[in-house]
């Protein structure tokens, strides 16, 4: 009996090890399904770093990245206002990105730093060239050297991003205390 499950185990573990090897093997088929996963997981980490660069480039105060992640009729809507096409948008956040550069030139990086935490990101794939991305979001601000940073405002957003020219682009944005 002992020898038969110890065979039995011997088996099993060649077999999974097959298994788990054929995906990584050069040459190796992969299903229709499997190439599916791997094509939403790929579309998946684009569509992250399209996000995680839009924030950055808020809290960098670098306008250029920041509309790199838009597309050209892009909307920004929210409770103070809604803007259309990159040209208004850059309207809209120019100058408080110019107010924090000023601010930082003068305080240092360390007392003027703005940090967009972003959570519990939800992916809707429409089709295969459109995605909507749920989550909720804190703006976390520095007030000064030695003085703590502060939660100064949080909501929940609502992103819809479009595959355009191969890249994951920001078509608009909904944000909402």
């Amino acid at each position: 009996m002992r020898k038969n499950i110890a065979t039995f185990i011997a088996l099993s573990a060649a077999m999974a090890t097959a298994v788990l090897l054929e995906g990584f093997m050069p040459g190796s088929q992969a299903t229709a399904a499997e190439a599916g996963t791997d094509a939403i997981a790929r579309d998946r980490m684009a569509i992250e770093e399209t996000l995680r660069r839009y924030v950055r480039a808020l809290d960098d105060s670098n306008l250029d990245a920041y509309l790199a992640t838009l597309t050209d009729d892009a909307k920004f809507v929210a409770a103070e206002g809604s803007y259309s096409g990159k040209d208004a948008i850059r309207k809209y956040v120019e100058p408080v990105m110019k107010s924090r550069i000023a601010r930082r030139e003068k305080e240092g990086l360390a007392a003027t730093a703005t940090h967009h935490a972003v959570t519990n990101q939800s992916f809707e794939f429409l089709d295969r060239d459109n995605v909507v991305v749920r989550a909720y979001w804190m703006f976390v601000v520095a007030h000064g050297t030695g003085k703590p940073a502060t939660i100064d405002i949080m909501g929940s957003s609502e992103d819809f991003l479009v595959r355009q020219g191969g890249r994951w682009l920001i078509r608009e944005r909904r944000v909402a205390p």
